[in-house]
C-alpha cells in the first residue's frame, strides 16, 4: 500500500505581497468550508505584549475546527494543501534579511492522515522530512499534550532560510480515526519569546467539531 503520510516541505510563498513560510500537505488537504471570521470570543483573556493589553480575541470557523485569532493577527489566502492560515499584521523587524524577504510570522492549520502510525511515529517521519529538505534543522521540545480533549504532540524547530534565523512550532493533534490536524507556527529567533505565549494559547484553544 503506498504510504499517504503527508511529505512536508519547508518553502517560501508570496502570498498577496506577504513572504511567509508554509508548509504543503500533498493530497491529504480538507478545503475548509463555511468559514467565519472576527466573531468575538465571550471571554476575553490576555496574551502578551504583542497584543498591547486588549484581548478582542476573534476565531476563524471551518466545518471540521475552530481556532482563536488573535487582535493584530490576519487570515489570508491559505497555499494549496493548507486549510487556514494567518499572519501578524503591520509586523516591523529590525533584522534586514526578514525585510528583504517581507517575512511576516504566521501560523497555519493542515489537514493529514497517520497511516496507523502513533503521534510520535508520524512527527518522526515529518521531522525525517524536514531534516531532508532543510539541511541544519534543529529540533527541541517534543512532548505529549492535551488540547480540548484530543491527544497531541509538539515539538519545536531552529532553521535558517534565505540569511533568516527563524524559530518553529508544530502541533499534530490527533482526530477521529487515522485523522491528524497539524498548527505550525512560525517567526523569527530573535523575537521567539515574544510570541511562545500567543502561539501556546492558539494551539491550545484548537477545538475539532463532532461529526455526527
Amino acid at each position: 500500500m503506498k504510504n499517504k503520510i503527508a511529505i512536508i516541505i519547508l518553502i517560501v510563498v508570496v502570498i498577496a505581497g506577504v513572504a511567509v513560510i508554509g508548509f504543503y500537505f500533498n493530497k491529504q488537504n480538507k478545503q475548509p468550508t463555511g468559514f467565519i471570521e472576527n466573531t468575538t470570543l465571550p471571554n476575553q483573556t490576555k496574551t502578551n505584549k504583542q497584543t498591547n493589553n486588549e484581548q478582542s480575541q476573534n476565531k476563524l470557523v471551518t466545518n471540521d475546527f475552530e481556532i482563536n485569532l488573535p487582535t493584530g493577527w490576519q487570515k489570508t489566502t491559505p497555499p494549496v494543501g493548507t486549510s487556514v492560515m494567518a499572519v501578524k499584521a503591520d509586523e516591523q523587524f529590525k533584522d534586514p534579511a526578514a525585510q528583504k524577504i517581507n517575512f511576516r510570522s504566521y501560523f497555519a492549520v493542515s489537514y493529514d492522515t497517520t497511516q496507523g502510525k502513533n503521534l510520535s511515529e508520524y512527527i518522526q517521519t515529518v521531522k525525517n522530512q524536514l531534516q531532508q529538505t532543510i539541511p541544519g534543522v534543529v529540533f527541541a521540545q517534543e512532548h505529549d499534550t492535551t488540547i480540548n480533549g484530543k491527544v497531541a504532540r509538539a515539538f519545536e524547530a531552529d532553521l535558517n532560510q534565505r540569511g533568516v534565523n527563524f524559530k518553529m512550532l508544530m502541533v499534530a493533534i490527533k482526530g477521529s480515526g487515522d485523522d491528524v490536524w497539524v498548527i505550525s507556527f512560525s517567526t523569527l529567533q530573535s523575537i521567539w519569546a515574544e510570541y511562545q505565549k500567543t502561539f501556546s494559547d492558539i494551539a491550545g484553544n484548537f477545538k475539532l467539531k463532532l461529526k455526527n
